[in-house]
């Protein structure tokens, strides 16, 4: 499995020839670093619920017109991916799919409180290796997975509960996501000074992603 970052919480992962893309929201394209066809042709999109942070209709299109792509997402994206005429399946918590070439599995995983109304959020276990959880730390019916997309920062995000969910998994790799709204400087020091030296304690390897830089499993 080859896993590559594309800013904030979109992810590549590669596995058996076939791409699978989760979370490719609006944060990734906003700034112009990187566009759709810098990605490519992908085979499945997981979306783990609605915020513009991991949904964007414009991006979704692109990919789409590049390749019959497999969008898969949650019932309450149903509304709006049928509004954009985005053709989706949905999955449901505990539910396993075959589909485009990956095994998928979705899990309950309640979106961290906000000062609002909070989207319903999955988690998802791909390959049975990597678990991309959307923006929560409590992915309920599963103990562990061999690498985490840990998500480290955000308006309902404190590190150290990032911290404390990643050892509670035991993953072999964490690879920090949600992290788009930080300074480059600031998530250096906090890579290396905070996150880094625990994970090293606890015998996890972690492993920060930028432009260009991939992980094979």
């Amino acid at each position: 499995m080859k896993i590559e970052k594309f800013i904030h919480s979109c992810l590549l992962i590669e596995d058996g020839g076939k791409r699978l893309l989760a979370d490719p929201g609006m944060f990734s394209f906003i700034e112009k670093k990187i566009s759709p066809k810098d990605i490519g042709p992908v085979d499945v999109i997981l979306l783990t619920h609605k915020h513009a942070d991991h949904y964007y209709p414009e991006a979704l299109k692109e990919f789409c017109k590049m390749k019959a792509t497999k969008i898969i997402a949650n019932q309450e994206l149903s509304d709006l991916l049928e509004k954009e005429g985005l053709k989706y399946e949905t999955i449901k918590e505990n539910e396993n799919k075959e589909i485009g070439g990956f095994t998928i599995q979705a899990f309950e995983a309640p979106h961290e409180k906000l000062p609002l109304e909070v989207p319903h959020n999955l988690a998802f276990l791909v390959n049975k290796k990597m678990l991309v959880p959307g923006d929560s730390f409590s992915v309920r019916d599963l103990k562990s997975a061999e690498v985490l997309a840990l998500p480290v920062a955000g308006p309902w995000a404190r590190l150290s509960d990032a911290i404390d969910f990643a050892l509670q998994m035991k993953p072999k790799i964490v690879i920090p996501v949600h992290d788009g709204t930080v300074k480059e400087f600031f998530l250096d020091r906090m890579y290396k000074n905070f996150c880094a030296p625990v994970f090293e304690k606890n015998n996890i390897i972690f492993k920060p992603l930028g432009l260009g830089e991939f992980l094979g499993v």
